[in-house]
């Protein structure tokens, strides 16, 4: 008898744990998620440092060095947020996205010139001869974003891990979009970019 009340006090433990670390898994960042946290930010500074620093071409270079692992660091950006909240998760990736540019936006504004030459001193360390991949790159820079989640530790990075692979559920009612800025379309990594002027102002255009 007590040997059965020990037996499924156990069991009950161990799926207490096990919920616990879902609901952990759910609430923290793997290696993966804060490399793609990283990324958007970086390159949120650096599409500012486009338009206000006069880096139209070093931004264009940069999109277009990185395309591929920029594409994928997005879709692994929107999957984190899925997977914090499957209901709210697109929205809040664009309003993460959203953010992070008006952040910059304000940085450049307090001080124009050190913003632009730490945006220059981050394009040269991604575009100069030793450019190795996105991951290593941005595991050099320093973030507004590299203390905003924590990381996952234990069986929760592993449950966090092996979540990247599972679909997210798309809402029965799909979450409206967050307004759009007076910018560069927030987290655009498709294509490069190019500002050409108009009678008004400058209008931003992809690449054919």
């Amino acid at each position: 008898m007590h040997k059965t009340v020990k037996m499924c006090a156990a069991a009950l433990a161990l799926t207490g744990m096990a919920g616990q670390a879902s609901a952990a898994a759910s609430s923290c960042a793997n290696q993966n998620d804060m490399t793609a946290i990283r990324a958007a930010a970086v390159q949120q500074r650096l599409m500012v440092a486009a338009l206000t620093c006069n880096a139209i071409q070093l931004y264009n270079s940069f999109v277009t060095s990185y395309q591929k692992e920029l594409q994928a660091s997005d879709r692994s950006l929107q999957n984190f947020f899925r997977r914090l909240n499957g209901r709210t998760g697109t929205a809040d990736y664009h309003a993460f996205k959203t953010k992070l540019a008006n952040s910059s936006s304000m940085q450049s504004i307090g001080d124009v010139q050190a913003y632009c030459d730490s945006a220059k001193a981050t394009f040269d360390v991604a575009l100069g001869a030793a450019k190795t991949t996105l991951a290593a790159f941005i595991a050099g820079q320093t973030t507004q974003v590299d203390d905003a989640y924590s990381l996952c530790q234990g069986r929760a990075a592993t449950i966090a891990a092996r979540s990247e692979n599972v679909p997210a559920l798309k809402p029965a009612v799909e979450e409206p979009k967050p307004p759009v800025v007076k910018q560069p379309p927030v987290g655009f990594v498709g294509r490069a970019l190019v500002l050409k002027p108009s009678a008004r102002a400058l209008v931003l255009r992809p690449l054919q």
